[in-house]
């Protein structure tokens, strides 16, 4: 059994908790430890807190993180992170807030710490959001680099010319991932975008009767008008979690990938340049294949 942390940021899109209610339903995986990620990341640790209610997993331990990234935050900038707080339209799943919701006083990034620590050399980090967390644990403990098994994550962009959110919003902790020496398995933006759910797709699990996905399609309806340029869910994050355990839906290429930290117009992407590769990076993947397993998963819930 493959034993995987997760950090993560639910709140403005949906795809987080779908990814991870998926992880935690795998007979492959051990979930160790979940942790949040920028502002707001406790309620964010709170939506968390309330999928794993839900699955009964109350022993999977979950904190909140970093608020804000390494790199520069202008005033400007925090005030709209204040405000797109307001946007989390999906993370009380519809139901009032209350206590047993609230996220534990653990830090998130000693979480981290402590889950390498606990099992050297067989947690994969399944990191679905900025790179904040990692890079602080890192920078706090750089012993446990030696520790970790591998890092999956979802972000950056190496064929098309894109700045891909989850590395771009804290290019500092990206960059200091990427030069760790740690084993990488990078999915870009245009690979695991080629998995999307439908709305009746959705709509059809919550038609199972399960508290919990009546709760979910509820989340997806009310996450769907803030992003209804999209058909359904794109399900970018399922590669972290699907990598950790099957690596035969995804097709990878060794690369030596840099994270751009100084250019005007280019800060915040991955570039594919010469040297030796420190990363195994997306080129396709078996989008039919996923969406079969992803579905036969969650309709066993």
């Amino acid at each position: 059994m493959q034993k995987i942390f997760i950090d993560t940021d639910p709140g403005q899109d949906i795809d987080d908790l779908l990814a991870i209610w998926f992880a935690l339903l795998r007979p492959e995986l051990q979930v160790v430890g979940i942790s949040t990620v920028t502002y707001p990341s406790d309620k964010r640790a709170r939506l968390i807190k309330r999928l794993l209610r839900y699955l009964d997993r109350a022993d999977v331990p979950v904190a909140a993180g970093q608020q804000f990234p390494l790199r520069p935050v202008s005033e400007d900038e925090s005030r709209t992170l204040h405000d797109l707080s307001r946007a989390m339209n999906h993370y009380a799943f519809a139901e009032p807030e209350d206590t047993q919701d609230d996220p534990s006083d653990a830090d998130g990034v000693d979480l981290i710490i402590r889950a390498v620590e606990q099992h050297p050399n067989e947690v994969v980090l399944c990191c679905i959001a900025p790179l904040t967390n990692i890079a602080t644990a890192l920078s706090r403990r750089p012993d446990i680099k030696g520790k970790i098994k591998r890092i999956a994550l979802m972000g950056g962009e190496t064929a098309l010319n894109r700045r891909e959110h989850n590395i771009a919003f804290d290019y500092v902790a990206s960059r200091i991932v990427f030069e760790s020496g740690i084993p990488i398995s990078m999915g870009t933006w245009d690979v695991t975008r080629r998995f999307t759910l439908t709305m009746e797709e959705c709509e059809q699990l919550g038609v199972r009767g399960s508290p919990l996905t009546k709760a979910m399609a509820d989340a997806v309806r009310r996450w769907h008008p803030a992003q209804n340029w999209k058909p359904g869910p794109v399900m970018y994050d399922l590669f972290p979690i699907v990598w950790s355990f099957d690596q035969s839906l995804y097709k990878v290429v060794p690369m030596r990938v840099q994270v751009e930290t100084a250019g005007e117009f280019t800060r915040g992407m991955t570039v594919a340049t010469g040297g030796p590769p420190n990363a195994d990076v997306t080129v396709d993947a078996d989008a039919a294949a996923l969406k079969a397993m992803y579905l036969e998963t969650l309709r066993g819930t």
